[in-house]
């Protein structure tokens, strides 16, 4: 669950690691720290066929594997239900490749300060000082294994094996090679072409940015799936706004 809590954070969707997606979401700020997030996430059908395939070897019986998805929308409501900080305006699952929603939230401050562990581990930092407010995220090799995810999948052995904790050695080409054998052809162009976007629109005005493009109204972060599969260099992103 915490991949979609982190979307209220801003550039946190970028530690969403799900192979072979398109992840786009829009957030807007007011200068006050209360916004929005709407955003959808869609999978490759060669993906999920593979990654259902992997849930099924993690044991159990075969009619409890049938319930299986990879987007349950009634447990990603309990959990909203369960935070305070945020209120989820919308939420479906139209197709078992496909999640989009949307949520708001008061005060971006006070989900920073739920996100503990996160905080100590230098991932993620919030400061609003002297009508500033700065968001910066640092994600490398040694603070990930912090990040849990709300896909079930996340928790079985041969699907952890495709993150960067497993592939500290691994060049990409080598990455492609294990992906072309797990999923076939469609593999490695399918994980090449993956890619996780945020735009981040500000009631105000941004002061700077890094990891990211200016845009009209806010600043766009645009990153391949790749990097964040490897984490061959750490990610560092930032925005100030006022």
């Amino acid at each position: 669950m915490k991949s979609i809590v982190l979307s209220v954070v801003l550039v946190m969707v970028f530690l969403l690691t799900t192979l072979s997606c398109s992840i786009r979401q829009e957030a807007f700020l007011e200068v006050d720290g209360s916004g929005s997030v709407s955003f959808k996430f869609k999978v490759e059908p060669f993906f999920l066929n593979t990654v259902q395939e992997l849930a099924s070897l993690e044991g159990g019986k075969a009619e409890e594997n049938k319930e299986w998805k990879l987007f349950d929308v009634e447990k990603i409501r309990e959990d909203f239900a369960k935070k305070s900080t945020f209120r989820l305006t919308s939420l479906s699952s139209t197709s078992p490749d496909t999640l989009e929603g949307s949520f708001t939230f008061q005060d971006v401050e006070q989900v920073f300060r739920g996100e503990v562990e996160l905080t100590k581990a230098g991932i993620i930092s919030y400061n609003r000082t002297e009508g500033k407010n700065t968001i910066k995220v640092h994600l490398d090799r040694e603070n990930f294994k912090q990040i849990t995810s709300f896909l079930p999948v996340r928790e079985n052995p041969l699907f952890q094996m495709f993150g960067p904790e497993e592939n500290e050695d691994t060049t990409q080409q080598e990455y492609l090679d294990m992906m072309e054998f797990v999923f076939g052809d469609k593999g490695p162009p399918g994980v090449k072409a993956s890619t996780i976007e945020l735009k981040v629109r500000v009631k105000g005005r941004v002061l700077s940015q890094s990891g990211g493009e200016m845009v009209d109204g806010g600043v766009l972060f645009k990153i391949p799936l790749m990097r964040v599969l490897l984490l061959a260099k750490p990610l560092d992103y930032s925005i100030v706004f006022h």
